[in-house]
């Protein structure tokens, strides 16, 4: 029997959009012969039946093959044991994340320092110039190109800006500032008022701290006899009212300084203080919660799509969904272990999470033991996935036609269950 061709357009509405192909969907040589042999093993002792086609059975087949697959790979998700998986990986977590925040930076958790304490003295400050005030209305300056130059750390940047005839402060300082913060060079300038009708200047470095304990910006006017006064002296643009600071802190009780408030540890652990602490914090490294659940999440949403394309079906078809009642069998047994994680059944079979027993779930590795290496529940639904997506067409209504001649050796058809359905996955197996 052949696929009618129309159910390519049904299915641009009915059916399951095709995930990206998983790292599980490439299989050896020896695993493509296990999988024939499989099918043949099957066909031996199969009956015949006649399958009348419709729409809704070819959509509700590829559905069913579909979800077994993603459900499988969601459960070998689960399974792997590298550090890549999702119980292997770590996250590191701080008890005052107010004041110190952390994050793993390296793929190599051995590069990590142990468990410790950190204590925020003070943050590292950057240096803030404000010139002197004037009123924004009041003329500035003669015309004429004024030089000057600005140091940042060690670097020099020479300028020269040029002021019209009768300029006002406002005029002058707004567009100053625009001039300087747009050179790039590290600076922030901005007009500032504090008082109605007069106006200044606020220089601030995007660097924190200081090598040495000294000023890190600063502004020398350039003379070239034309001006008896230059744009430095003049609006007094090095007038520091706060110097750069570093910051200071403790690592298990040894005092530590730093010239950014954001520094790496043992070159793998990104640490960023918010604030001088109030107590200690303790850093330590756990399983990634978020990791874990998503995991779960994963097999949640794959399952509850199994389970809810069979309801769909059974509405249109008219028959109890045969796939529902074999997937709660094989979970049944363990109902107690999912509850106690979170994870609960409602009336129709769909599976529900607790958020806040997961959560403790993750964190104290009952979800490991539950869905992780070795696990008996992630084993019996593996062979589950298994056995539906062999042959989906089990589970659609179809007349039995004969049983097998058990009087004759049995033979048989490796692309029996390939007839209806397979051949729109061979990029499977």
């Amino acid at each position: 029997m052949a696929m009618d061709l129309n159910v390519y357009n049904y299915l641009m509405t009915g059916y399951n959009t095709k995930p990206a192909a998983s790292k599980y969907g490439a299989h050896k040589t020896s695993e493509l012969r296990s999988i024939v042999r499989d099918i043949a093993k099957r066909t031996k002792s199969s009956p015949i039946y006649l399958v009348k086609l419709s729409d809704d059975k070819q959509a509700y087949a590829l559905n069913v093959k579909e979800s077994s697959i993603a459900l499988h790979d969601a459960f070998e998700d689960l399974m792997t044991e590298d550090e890549s998986s999702v119980f292997g990986v770590r996250k590191a977590v701080s008890s005052q994340s107010g004041d110190v925040s952390v994050n793993i930076d390296t793929e190599d958790y051995e590069k990590l320092p142990s468990p410790f304490s950190m204590e925020v003295h003070g943050l590292a400050k950057q240096q803030v110039n404000v010139s002197k005030e004037f009123y924004d209305s009041s003329r500035s300056l003669e015309e004429g190109l004024y030089r000057f130059r600005i140091r940042v750390n060690d670097d020099s940047y020479d300028f020269q800006y040029n002021i019209k005839k009768d300029a006002r402060h406002g005029e002058v300082i707004g567009g100053l500032a625009d001039f300087i913060t747009k050179a790039r060079i590290g600076i922030q300038a901005q007009p500032v008022s504090r008082e109605a009708g007069k106006i200044a200047m606020r220089i601030s470095t995007d660097m924190t701290g200081s090598p040495d304990g000294e000023p890190i910006l600063s502004f020398e006017d350039r003379p070239d006899g034309q001006h008896s006064e230059g744009i430095t002296s003049y609006y007094g643009l090095n007038r520091i009212v706060q110097n750069p600071e570093n910051a200071s802190f403790e690592i298990n009780g040894v005092e530590k300084h730093s010239m950014s408030n954001q520094f790496k540890l043992a070159g793998s652990l990104q640490i960023q203080m918010k604030r001088i602490s109030e107590q200690p914090a303790q850093i330590t490294y756990t399983p990634d919660s978020d990791k874990i659940i998503n995991g779960v999440r994963n097999v949640l949403d794959h399952y509850n799509q199994m389970i809810d394309s069979s309801w769909n079906y059974a509405e249109k078809s008219g028959h109890t969904p045969k796939l529902v009642r074999e997937m709660q069998s094989v979970l049944m047994p363990f109902q107690s272990d999912l509850e106690s994680c979170g994870l609960t059944f409602n009336d129709q079979g769909y599976l529900e999470m607790d958020d806040y027993l997961a959560e403790q779930s993750a964190m104290d590795g009952s979800f490991q033991e539950l869905f992780g290496a070795g696990s008996r529940l992630s084993s019996r639904m593996l062979a589950k996935m298994n056995y539906v997506k062999l042959d989906p067409m089990e589970y659609v209504d179809k007349t039995l036609v004969s049983y097998p001649n058990t009087s004759k050796p049995a033979v048989g058809y490796a692309y029996t269950t390939s007839l209806y359905s397979g051949m729109l996955f061979n990029y499977y197996c």
